[in-house]
């Protein structure tokens, strides 16, 4: 059960970072549409989130005796930011997005 909880917070981090950001530096408001992507991707993506969130909790969460639900929950959502972010980072690499 608990892996089950990290895999879904790990899937919940991969989506954070962009809509954050962007209400941040936009003081509120609604973010803009997105660009029509391939639904494989977010497919991916999610699934690269729930793995690094898994990864998180096995790997770190042993360093925490008793974390509890949310020090859980914090621990496999950011693990699902990692790996998340390095997929994408990898996914604009493979199209020719970022130059350097």
């Amino acid at each position: 059960m608990n892996m089950a909880f990290a895999a879904m917070m790990g899937w919940c981090g991969t989506m954070w970072p962009g809509w954050f950001l962007w209400w941040l530096i936009h003081h509120g408001g609604r973010p803009p549409i997105p660009d029509p992507e391939p639904w494989w991707r977010n497919l991916v993506r999610g699934v690269i989130g729930a793995i690094g969130g898994i990864g998180a909790v096995t790997v770190i969460g042993p360093d925490f005796p008793n974390p509890g639900l949310v020090g859980t929950g914090v621990l496999a959502f950011f693990g699902g930011v990692f790996l998340g972010s390095l997929a994408d980072s990898v996914m604009a690499a493979g199209r020719g997005q970022i130059r350097g």
